[in-house]
């Protein structure tokens, strides 16, 4: 069993999506932009679907917001959410509740740009293998 304080967990869904546990925050990238939500502003973490495949965070306050992802693993999903569960805090049940969506920070992602070696090698081989297709000429005696 990993530890959340030395490493993180990671699920990761479709469409680049992927949530990950690390140092006391669920971070959530999906759509271009990467959530960070502390443990605190974090009510509860449910698994439901085919097979326990989804995963859905719920936030803290008046107006709860919630977020889903969908993993190919239901025993990945079902891990998660334990070590979440493990890492949330223990409340009182009439105690106050700050408001999770107002304790989640939120950035967008950048892609990296794509690497300018690996471009000109693939612009290299596709001239290379559309030069070869145009030369080429059967053997005399192969069409008949």
């Amino acid at each position: 069993m990993t530890s959340t304080e030395t490493s993180s967990l990671i699920l990761h869904g479709r469409r680049r999506v992927s949530v990950r546990l690390r140092d006391g925050e669920v971070l959530l990238a999906m759509g271009g932009v990467r959530r960070r939500m502390p443990v605190a502003a974090i009510e509860r973490i449910d698994v439901h679907g085919t097979k326990g495949r989804r995963l859905t965070v719920v936030l803290t306050g008046d107006e709860p917001v919630a977020y889903h992802l969908r993993c190919r693993s239901g025993p990945a999903v079902h891990e998660f959410a334990q070590a979440v569960r493990r890492a949330l805090p223990v409340r009182d049940a009439d105690g106050p509740r700050p408001d999770g969506a107002g304790l989640v920070t939120e950035e967008p992602i950048e892609r990296a740009a794509p690497n300018r070696l690996r471009r000109l090698w693939w612009g290299l081989g596709s001239v290379y293998v559309l030069v070869l297709v145009c030369c080429w000429s059967p053997a005399p005696g192969w069409a008949r």
